[in-house]
């Protein structure tokens, strides 16, 4: 985990350098707050729950630090056992 500090569309959300069990979904443009991004959804291997998104271009200079980069949504993750 790198930072507890972003922000999902479903509330608080952890940026990560690397997740497993997971598959990509295609590339998109999304505009969020911190400017343009190339970004594709993240889903659950065994669930099919779309958990985040990877970061795959950050267009401002500033943000180029995302990319290759995880966003996984705490609301959208369970707690083993929380079936």
């Amino acid at each position: 985990m790198i930072s507890k500090a972003f922000q999902g569309v479903h509330g608080r959300a952890y940026l990560f350098s690397d997740v497993v069990n997971v598959t990509l979904g295609p590339r998109e443009d999304r505009q969020f707050i911190t400017g343009l991004h190339t970004v594709a959804d993240i889903q659950c291997t065994s669930c099919h729950t779309v958990l985040g998104w990877k970061y795959e271009v950050s267009f401002e200079e500033s943000q180029k630090y995302k990319e290759g980069k995880f966003i996984v949504e705490k609301q959208q993750v369970m707690k083993e056992g929380a079936w």
